[in-house]
């Protein structure tokens, strides 16, 4: 059974969110997220579903993104007091 993207997104969403409740402090590039954060629990997804999904986070400001010095973005719990 094949999922539908707005499924596979979802689900992405979901085991971002349960990875940040149990790690607080990690923060990835949504490359390692994809790999690291959502393949070791089983969840593949295509990396358009895990940046339609960090988008989806970031605007409901459940996440936040940061720019490294080498211009690559992280995405991370919100953290407050700044960066």
């Amino acid at each position: 059974m094949c999922e539908d993207a707005g499924t596979r997104r979802r689900r992405a969403e979901s085991a971002i969110l349960a990875h940040l409740a149990r790690h607080p402090l990690a923060a990835d590039t949504e490359q390692g997220i994809a790999q690291w954060w959502l393949g070791s629990k089983g969840v593949d997804v295509p990396l358009d579903d895990v940046r339609q999904a960090l988008e989806a986070l970031l605007h409901d400001g459940r996440i936040e993104r940061a720019t490294l010095p080498d211009g690559r973005a992280i995405y991370r719990a919100p953290r407050s007091g700044g960066p």
